[in-house]
């Protein structure tokens, strides 16, 4: 996949952090991208974007951005990827999140997507291109307090996986990224989201891992770093089915062989959730 003028390139959530950077390394190897954004359009100007504005939770932005795509495509411009990136954060316990914020992130950071692959798949499968999707190091291991979050991201991987083996007879690749931490806004926005609704019992804890997640998030890979390399995964000869993002991949790779029973204890430690003794 040389990059050339005429081959158009799908990245949604493109308002700042991997979208914004990923669509400016794709322009700049000569790409035509389209690229979705909900609030911030960076790229009026370049000649070979194709910016659209696109909430994925109304399905009317939702359908016009994918027919927009297709118009391009009977332009002339013939679809050699796709990328789904656009996606939100959501913390909160369990017993306390409300039923409509976890819809709201499976919505955002799986239905949306889903769908959005579902309609670019006869052109994807016409040029054997590449669908490639952001899932979460959360997709591996599921934290306290992340469980909308985590579970919309589990949902990711299977889709990958099925997904992957059904349209690998094709030719086409699908490619799951696994950000574990990846300097983006993306951070500090979970940080404002209101959690009024936690109760007293696990507030100090929670608030503890939200500073240290948003500490570490902020002191992950640098973003323009992580876009070189996620482009290179993509438009590589024969990815891999799945890439972890992370200063230290290999210490990435060793925390999802530990045992759960293990994990647990040090996570348990780690966080002092010592709450609720002898309930």
């Amino acid at each position: 996949m040389d990059g050339m003028e005429g081959k158009l390139i799908v990245v949604t959530g493109c308002d700042s952090g991997i979208g914004k950077s990923l669509a400016e390394v794709l322009l700049k190897r000569g790409y035509s991208v389209a690229a979705s954004y909900l609030e911030e359009n960076h790229f009026e100007e370049v000649s070979n974007a194709y910016p659209k504005k696109m909430d994925v939770l109304k399905p009317e932005e939702v359908e016009d951005f994918c027919s927009y795509v297709k118009e391009l495509v009977r332009g002339g411009l013939k679809l050699e990827a796709v990328v789904m990136n656009a996606g939100i954060t959501m913390v909160g316990p369990v017993e306390n999140l409300p039923m409509e914020l976890y819809r709201k992130c499976m919505e955002i950071n799986f239905f949306a997507p889903v769908g959005m692959i579902k309609d670019f798949i006869p052109e994807i499968i016409r040029n054997r291109g590449r669908i490639m999707v952001m899932g979460s190091y959360a997709g591996r291991i599921a934290m306290p307090f992340l469980s909308a979050y985590a579970s919309s991201k589990y949902a990711v991987e299977a889709f990958c996986d099925s997904l992957r083996r059904e349209l690998n007879p094709f030719g086409v690749k699908t490619i799951l990224m696994e950000p574990r931490a990846v300097a983006t806004p993306m951070w500090n926005k979970g940080k404002a989201q209101d959690i009024s609704f936690t109760d007293e019992k696990y507030l100090g804890v929670l608030t503890k891992q939200r500073d240290v997640f948003v500490k570490g998030g902020n002191n992950g890979v640098d973003v323009d770093v992580a876009a070189f390399d996620i482009s290179r995964i993509l438009l590589s000869k024969n990815p891999k089915p799945r890439y972890i993002i992370a200063k230290n991949v290999p210490l990435a790779r060793f925390l999802v062989m530990i045992p759960d029973s293990v994990l647990d204890k040090g996570i348990k430690k780690l966080y002092k959730m010592d709450y609720g003794r002898g309930r």
